[in-house]
């Protein structure tokens, strides 16, 4: 079988995977989105499957808080949307009779903090000198400006920057040798509006402007998971983001083994083998494949001396960068903000605040605060409890009252998360480099996750499921 594409994994997919050929036992290494699936369809065609996860609950990155918070609040600390476009993710809620409902992200009270001013994005321009805004930027609404420097431009790019398929030309490939800040200053964008239109281009919200792959951004801004052109079709998990995974994880059972660390990963002509620890001793597993879906931040700590892969799949192991993020969540006593779904972009260091349940019952409510880039890495250097504090100082003055109704709170230092070390890939300058090393399979070694992605941007609940798809071909394959 040639090697699978974008294509031919949604044509399988809807057509129905192909049994596995000589492959009796797998290890499948993670119990988020893409590991669970995987395990679930190998699980259903007879295979032995066990499920290493290093953490002690199923989802990785799709993670729904619902403690320390009163009354039955949540909040996301992980994923959080879906769109209609999302095939596999639409397609797998469906299969454990799981529903959708309106995102928060869609539909809010959306506005700028900004020097202790708020702005509505269509009165910019009536704060241009506290902006600094270019003269010929005055006039502009932040749609204006979205359209003048991101889609206008993008649309110059050709057909095939939107394409179903992603397929890069070598005008695209050109853009992943810059920045996103880089072309943007070249259209001619000054700091001001990059500032006002960088809350919209969500897949980079990393805070990393300066380092992030402009091919990248643009293939994104060009599809219809663009925040920039959210509607009504962007949705959210019914009881929260992590009912998919523990929908999945029910149907596997003992097969998961929780607070099983993998140290080390290696194979030979005949199987591979997975060494892991267990309540203070190493346990080494062996079997026919084994599949890896952890990021490769986490993957840095495991011994992979032994399992023969590739130099190119080291160097993509090593350069591989993720988004620094942490997410703070305060509950207050009540909604004391006269937006009806409060959210902002601040020129603080919490860059977005914004109301966490704005759909959920009774009087309390819980304020996220977002940090990401630098700002992140040094709050994740706090301790919790310094962490709540800081968020509670730095939201005072965008929210007056929010030390008099803070009852407690919460956080999640993506960088400090042991088996994730990063919230979602950062696709840097040179991504396109990396893609194809990235997913490509080594031998009994398959890899799986977001970042294994065909497209250039991670992030996403339905990539990291359809990468399982892609493995269970790539498996199949005689």
């Amino acid at each position: 079988m040639p090697e699978p594409t974008q294509h031919s994994v949604r044509e399988t997919f809807d057509s129905g995977i192909p049994p596995q050929h000589g492959t009796s036992s797998v290890i499948v290494v993670g119990a988020g989105l893409a590991g669970l699936a995987a395990a679930h369809e190998l699980t259903r065609q007879g295979v032995t499957v066990t499920v290493l996860e290093a953490d002690s609950r199923p989802g990785g990155r799709t993670w729904t808080l619902r403690e320390p918070f009163a009354d039955g609040l949540r909040a996301e600390a992980g994923a959080m949307t879906v769109t209609e476009h999302c095939h596999y993710t639409m397609h797998y809620l469906k299969e454990m009779g799981i529903g959708t409902e309106p995102s928060d992200l869609v539909d809010t009270d959306f506005g700028y903090h900004r020097n202790g001013v708020r702005i509505p994005p269509d009165k910019v321009g009536e704060h241009a000198d506290l902006l600094g805004l270019h003269p010929d930027e005055r006039h502009l609404t932040v749609e204006g400006m979205i359209a003048r420097y991101v889609t206008e431009f993008n649309e110059k790019l050709g057909p095939e920057i939107a394409q179903p398929v992603w397929a890069p030309t070598p005008r695209l490939l050109e853009l992943d040798r810059v920045s996103v800040r880089r072309v943007l200053e070249e259209r001619g964008a000054s700091a001001a509006a990059i500032g006002l239109m960088e809350p919209f281009f969500l897949e980079m919200r990393g805070g990393e402007l300066e380092s992030a792959s402009a091919m990248a951004w643009a293939r994104y801004e060009s599809g219809p998971r663009s925040f920039s052109t959210a509607g009504a079709q962007w949705y959210k998990v019914e009881g929260g983001t992590d009912m998919l995974a523990r929908a999945l994880a029910s149907r596997l059972g003992e097969r998961i083994l929780y607070r099983k660390p993998v140290v080390r990963i290696a194979q030979d002509d005949r199987e591979a083998q997975v060494t892991f620890l267990d309540h203070g001793r190493l346990r080494t597993l062996c079997a026919d494949r084994v599949v890896v879906t952890a990021p490769f931040s986490s993957m840095r700590r495991v011994n992979l001396s032994m399992a023969r892969l590739s130099a190119a799949k080291h160097a993509a192991i090593r350069r591989l960068r993720y988004a620094s993020t942490v997410r703070v969540f305060l509950q207050m006593r009540r909604k004391f903000w006269p937006e009806r779904r409060l959210m902002l972009s601040t020129d603080t260091a919490v860059r977005t605040v914004r109301d966490a349940t704005p759909h959920l019952p009774g009087p309390r409510r819980i304020v996220e605060c977002w940090l990401t880039g630098w700002q992140a890495q040094a709050a994740a250097a706090m301790s919790p409890e310094e962490r709540v504090a800081y968020a509670l100082n730095e939201l005072e003055p965008i929210l007056p009252g929010a030390r008099e109704n803070f009852e407690l709170g919460t956080s999640v230092a993506w960088d400090n998360e042991p088996y994730a070390a990063g919230a979602y890939i950062l696709p840097e300058k040179g991504h396109s480099e990396l893609m194809a090393a990235i997913r490509a399979p080594e031998g009994r070694i398959h890899f799986a996750g977001e970042h294994t992605a065909f497209e250039p941007n991670g992030g996403s609940m339905n990539y990291a499921l359809e990468s399982s798809i892609r493995v269970l071909m790539e498996m199949s394959s005689p």
